[in-house]
């Protein structure tokens, strides 16, 4: 019996060896794969895309739902009732005229990119219209941040903007507590909570959007291009045309519950690594791992990388007890530097996938349209073309990592004496700056941050003092 029990023992190692080796090859083989596809990528959009030049001068029209703005379908606008708390509406925004000669936005692709005797179809016409290139210098790109760069005292100094109020007001009858009073007065401890914390990135983003069209109206109007770090996409689809203000809100507070809730059922988190070339992090989650099941007898402990920021530079998520073991034994696989990131949670890793679930079923529950901009997703880098697939890229997105870094190189690589476009940061805090100038010292050149608070503005300072 003993020796059959042995037997039985060393045949359950043995599987969990065998699965261990497969999901570290198959890690490797991701890894790998990551350069490959940031070239395929790199080839099929060697410079910036823009809309053609209808589409373009839709951009005159403000992003934002206000009561002000009458150029826009009613389902982007805010309430002109403040007691109206509908998120959602069954009206055909595709017949609502954009322009003054009542045209629809599918009406202005058509003319600016097509024949009308040959009727191509919706792929091929979103083709046809990122066709048209134009002048890099005379273009904008705009970057949205994402969880963790929130501070207390964020949006005081974007309230005497046009229409940052109305966002604020319609967002306290959505979210059903004062975003705006958290954001200016804190605690830190509570703005720091995922279920608010992502709301307030959101906002503050849209706010500064505001902030940048009074000061620099021309930088709205030529945005080609837009991208966002996990819920920032959320942002850059708001100003895309793609999501109304409402309902992107609504998606943004479900998912920001949802993994609030997810990260409490698992002590887990986030640790900020910095490798060296010859860093396998791959191997390091797979040992991480396999201490956690053989040494506190862990059945499935998680260990990945939840966002490729710059070259060598990674966030890991997973278990509380994976990441301690990082932080005690990551100097022996080259890393330099090791910080925890200060979220209460293993995003985008497979810890979340009870947030998944609910921000897919949130997804479904509203309307999507074709962005007027590229935004690019941050699951595969691609720019979204079709409402199926943004919901499918921002539902996986809960549990992928981000790949910020394979993005950057999307947007802004091209060819040699190539100009770049101006790139404007719009939200709290400067890190997508920070991360920008590790991936493309030119780029960051014409980067510009839209400050949002005193913070902001101390930091532009020491990044000047720094360039």
């Amino acid at each position: 019996m003993h020796l059959g029990h042995q037997k039985k023992q060393d045949g359950c190692a043995h599987g969990h060896v065998n699965v261990s080796t497969k999901r570290l090859k198959k890690e490797e083989e991701e890894e790998e794969g990551i350069q490959l596809k940031m070239a395929s990528s790199v080839l099929r959009r060697l410079s910036i895309a823009p809309c053609s030049p209808l589409v373009s001068s839709f951009l005159n029209c403000p992003r934002l739902p206000t009561s002000l703005l009458t150029a826009l379908p009613s389902r982007c606008k805010f309430s002109q009732d403040s007691n109206d708390t509908t998120t959602t509406t069954t009206e055909d925004t595709s017949k609502i005229p954009l322009n003054l000669e009542r045209k629809t936005i599918q009406e202005l692709l058509d003319d600016a990119v097509t024949d009308k005797s040959e009727g191509p179809k919706e792929k091929d016409l979103t083709e046809q219209k990122r066709r048209t290139r134009k002048d890099p210098r005379k273009s904008t790109i705009l970057l949205f941040p994402g969880q963790g760069a929130q501070f207390v005292g964020m949006a005081r100094s974007l309230l005497d903007y046009p229409h940052v109020e109305d966002i604020f007001t319609r967002a306290k009858d959505i979210l059903g507590y004062d975003i705006l009073q958290l954001c200016l007065n804190g605690p830190q401890e509570e703005l720091n909570k995922t279920i608010h914390c992502q709301p307030a990135v959101f906002l503050t983003s849209l706010a500064a959007v505001e902030r940048l069209r009074e000061d620099n109206p021309t930088a709205v109007e030529t945005c080609v291009a837009a991208a966002g770090f996990s819920v920032g996409e959320y942002a850059a689809l708001v100003f895309s045309g793609a999501l109304s203000f409402e309902e992107a809100l609504y998606v943004v507070k479900e998912r920001a519950a949802a993994m609030q809730r997810a990260s409490e059922e698992a002590p887990s988190g986030l640790l900020s690594v910095m490798g060296r070339p010859q860093t396998k992090f791959p191997q390091l989650c797979h040992d991480a791992r396999i201490y956690c099941r053989e040494v506190h007898h862990m059945e499935d402990p998680v260990c990945s990388i939840a966002n490729y920021l710059y070259p060598q530079a990674r966030v890991i998520g997973g278990n509380k007890e994976c990441l301690a073991y990082i932080r005690k034994n990551g100097k022996k696989y080259g890393l330099a530097r090791m910080k925890p990131v200060p979220v209460s949670g293993a995003f985008h890793t497979s810890l979340m996938q009870s947030a998944q679930d609910a921000t897919h079923k949130a997804l479904r529950e509203v309307d999507i349209e074709v962005p007027v901009i590229n935004v690019h997703s941050n699951v595969d880098t691609s720019s979204y073309q079709n409402p199926h697939q943004m919901r499918r890229l921002l539902t996986q997105q809960v549990t992928s990592p981000v790949r910020w870094e394979q993005l950057m190189h999307v947007l802004y690589e091209r060819p040699q004496g190539q100009e770049f476009p101006d790139t404007f940061e719009v939200g709290p805090g400067s890190q997508l700056g920070a991360v920008l100038s590790r991936c493309n010292m030119k780029a960051r050149k014409e980067y510009q941050k839209v400050s949002c608070g005193e913070e902001d503005d101390y930091t532009n300072v020491q990044a000047t003092a720094n360039d």
